[in-house]
């Protein structure tokens, strides 16, 4: 029980925050959100012309690799296909 009670207080405390940065600073948020979508984009067209040169490095689009290209932007897509490279040696 008090595990939930926990659980609700932080999910909560969360959203509180999210709705402030959200007021206050929505131009942080439609930046995000502009970079993670390109940054999704990318992904696939990169990983389509990879596939049609015979490459076998790709990068599959789930949520660390939208968090990384909306938080970063172009250095968080070159550090994926950095990893994706280094782990396909």
């Amino acid at each position: 029980m008090e595990s939930i009670i926990l659980a609700i207080i932080i999910v909560a405390c969360l959203v509180f925050i999210g709705i402030c940065i959200v007021r206050k600073r929505s131009d942080l948020v439609m930046d995000f959100l502009l970079r993670a979508c390109v940054g999704t984009a990318g992904i696939y067209l990169l990983d389509f012309v990879l596939t049609i040169s015979g490459y076998q490095i790709t990068v599959g689009v789930n949520a660390f690799t939208v968090l990384s290209n909306g938080l970063l932007g172009l250095p968080g897509f070159v550090l994926l296909y950095g990893l994706a490279f280094y782990y396909s040696l």
